[in-house]
């Protein structure tokens, strides 16, 4: 990864909180959810998108779900033909909305909405608009797809479209389908690096950020080219309570997309266990906790899909903060180096972690299949400690550890740095349990251990530790009226805590 980026001069960054679109928690509609080519059965809500859409987002206010940004998928522009249940088939005819989804347009549905949108395209149709509209513009027109002859020129052209729209992320999907369908792109050798120079420097030019959907490896690969491109979909698209494909498992495509500064997003999913009657895919998703978990430890866009009165609050509240901010690791889960070890590259165990000033590095590990013993791997016996996220119990990290599964069958541990004799948990309340957003520091003395929290109004921050000599959780509260620091501190023997 560092010699693609140093070959093309792109800077290393972290584009962790780039934004409202990568850094927070938001609602999507993609293949896979509840309103992709569906409003839902009730019609109650409203007799198209525009109507509906508006419902949901006063429930999504309601309930105090913080959703800063939200994603619209393909049903919302005009195609060359009908499209497949998932989304798939026809072009691309024209970049606007249907009169039949949103009869007032694209900036009427934005001022009522009023967050940051993500916004998919496809493939362009060799009948699409533009072919017609933009004379000065030539095209390669094949069967099923067409690709302007200078896609810089009609990139930054076609990004000067979207007034009013809050478009804030431009999502490339059947990138596959677009370079297998149209002949030029197969037989003209540098046609393939300007289209994506093109949307790069369209997307620049317009302040916008792109993500690749269902792109080619030689794509995936290009992108270190463009720093536009701040993230990669690494899986097959969702379909809720569908055991044929792990479409979750992302650890061994993580690896890839990180080493070329790319953020590996794992789709939306739904949040809730509940049938998701009246929606396109009704479910149930049978393990909601690990399409959650999984997404907030991609780093990436965490999105969940569910329909009006479906969200489970409780389940996406412990990916992020009170305002929305999502509490992430510092890099994405990857398979770890044990796996490939063993010659199990597929063992579907993903590890990641926190570096927090003053304690040390924070590990999280993910198992599958409970029943696998979590092995030392790295020498940390005697130095570190392991919290079980679902049993809220501390022990001394072992050669050979067997954790207590969740109901769904699947391992989530932290395993914490043993700092004079005192074990720092953080948040039990959250999936990423020592944030960098959530602590600035942890400093430990044989008598004490303080902790220095971020947090914003209205927050209720439940802090826990333990200590070698029992084993047992304490934990303390710190309260926020603004978005502010405190510094809780645990004092040994046993005393009451102090937040500051």
């Amino acid at each position: 990864g560092d010699l693609l980026l140093r070959r093309h001069a792109v800077r290393r960054i972290d584009n962790r909180y780039r934004d409202d679109i990568h850094g927070a928690i938001g609602f999507w509609t993609d293949n896979g959810g509840f309103y992709h080519y569906s409003i839902g059965a009730n019609r109650s809500l409203g007799a198209n998108y525009e109507e509906v859409l508006q419902q949901v987002k006063s429930y999504h206010d309601a309930i105090g779900m913080p959703f800063r940004h939200w994603q619209f998928d393909s049903w919302f522009y005009p195609k060359d033909g009908k499209p497949d249940k998932g989304g798939g088939g026809p072009g691309l005819l024209n970049w606007t909305a249907l009169p039949s989804v949103f009869p007032h347009g694209m900036a009427y549905i934005q001022s009522r909405i009023r967050l940051p949108m993500v916004m998919h395209n496809r493939q362009f149709s060799p009948k699409n608009d533009y072919v017609r509209a933009w004379r000065d513009l030539e095209w390669y027109v094949s069967k099923t797809a067409a690709i302007p002859k200078d896609p810089v020129r009609f990139f930054k052209r076609f990004f000067t479209q979207q007034k009013g729209w809050g478009l804030g992320m431009y999502e490339q999907d059947w990138m596959a389908k677009q370079f297998m369908e149209t002949e030029a792109l197969q037989t003209n050798i540098s046609l393939g690096d300007l289209w994506l120079s093109g949307m790069d420097a369209g997307a620049q030019g317009a302040n916008l950020t792109v993500q690749y959907c269902m792109p080619l490896p030689n794509q995936v690969l290009a992108s270190a080219e463009f720093p536009s491109v701040t993230n990669v979909r690494a899986t097959t698209d969702y379909q809720p309570g569908d055991k044929r494909v792990p479409q979750w498992s992302i650890g061994n495509n993580a690896m890839l997309l990180w080493a070329l500064n790319k953020l590996p997003f794992k789709d939306g999913f739904y949040s809730s266990s509940s049938r998701q009657i009246g929606g396109q895919y009704e479910g149930p998703e049978t393990h909601p906790d690990r399409e959650t978990l999984i997404a907030t430890l991609s780093c990436a866009i965490v999105g969940p899909m569910d329909g009006i009165y479906f969200l489970n609050t409780t389940r996406l509240i412990a990916t992020c903060r009170k305002d929305g901010l999502v509490l992430k690791p510092d890099r994405p889960l990857t398979v770890p180096d044990a796996c490939f070890r063993r010659a199990d590259p597929l063992c579907d165990i993903f590890v990641t972690h926190s570096d927090i000033a003053g304690l040390g590095r924070v590990h999280y590990y993910f198992a599958n299949n409970g029943t696998q013993p979590l092995t030392d791997d790295h020498n940390m016996t005697g130095r570190y400690a392991l919290y079980n996220w679902y049993t809220r119990s501390v022990c001394s990290l072992a050669a050979t550890n067997l954790l207590t599964a969740s109901y769904e069958g699947h391992v989530f541990a932290i395993m914490s740095r043993i700092v004079e004799g005192w074990i720092f948990v953080g948040e039990p309340a959250k999936y990423v349990t020592a944030s960098s957003k959530r602590f600035r520091s942890v400093t430990a003395s044989p008598g004490s251990l303080a902790a220095v929290v971020l947090g914003v109004a209205g927050e209720d921050v439940e802090v826990c530790v333990a200590h070698v000599d029992d084993m047992n959780l304490r934990c303390a509260h710190a309260t926020f009226n603004a978005e502010e620091r405190r510094t809780v501190l645990f004092q040994r023997p046993p005393a009451i805590e102090v937040v500051v």
